[in-house]
């Protein structure tokens, strides 16, 4: 069983083929990410299903767990860790039901505290709020302020994720408002030396928590 903390990377489709994906996401996890999520919103399941399955690989060889978002079907077609979903309380109900208690669920909150209570009530691993900051990956997804995360620690005992716009400007900020998962995608995925940014963005978050 992992904790499900730390660094926790998206894939993020703008830049690099997905050729490259699996030796990125590997580069990122030796730096020191301690989740991956697979994020591609655009092909069919058995198109993506091949580099699901090599990044899969690579994941269980550092022993990191693997997060599918959105695809429910491919996740336990290739007996991923665990999906990440949008805010429904009928969609976590079926996706548990489908999946069964062996697969991580996390689910999108925004900035509604309300949203991960009632995920929580209902079974969630871990909710997520942001965007944080301005991001490149969503540019309408609306803000959410850093007391979001703060309040919500009284109402929550799953793990917290902040995702949106971190960098390692703003990183140990979101750390010490109590996420303990810190999500981050075209920042590192599509960096230059993803391997070296990825240590960067661990070693702030490792010192803030």
């Amino acid at each position: 069983d992992y904790m499900l903390n730390g660094l926790y990377v998206l894939t993020d489709s703008r830049i690099h083929g997905h050729s490259q994906w699996p030796a990125r996401v590997e580069a990122i996890i030796q730096g020191g990410a301690t989740t991956i999520q697979l994020r591609e919103k655009q092909l069919a399941d058995e198109t993506l299903l091949p580099l699901a399955l090599e990044i899969h690989e690579v994941c269980q060889s550092y022993h990191v767990p693997l997060i599918i978002n959105d695809r429910i079907q491919l996740a336990k077609k290739i007996c991923a860790d665990g999906v990440h979903i949008g805010k429904s309380d009928d969609a976590l109900r079926k996706v548990r039901e489908y999946l069964g208690h062996e697969y991580y669920i996390g689910v999108s909150c925004y900035r509604s505290i309300y949203t991960a209570i009632r995920a929580q009530q209902l079974g969630a691993d871990y909710v997520a709020f942001g965007r944080l900051f301005p991001s490149h990956t969503k540019h309408d997804a609306c803000g959410c302020p850093l007391s979001i995360i703060q309040s919500a620690h009284r109402y929550l005992d799953i793990p917290i994720c902040g995702i949106g716009g971190i960098t390692p400007n703003n990183a140990a900020r979101v750390a010490r408002a109590g996420a303990s998962i810190i999500a981050v995608a075209n920042t590192i995925f599509n960096a230059d030396d993803p391997g070296a940014f990825s240590r960067q963005m661990s070693g702030i978050i490792r010192s803030n928590q």
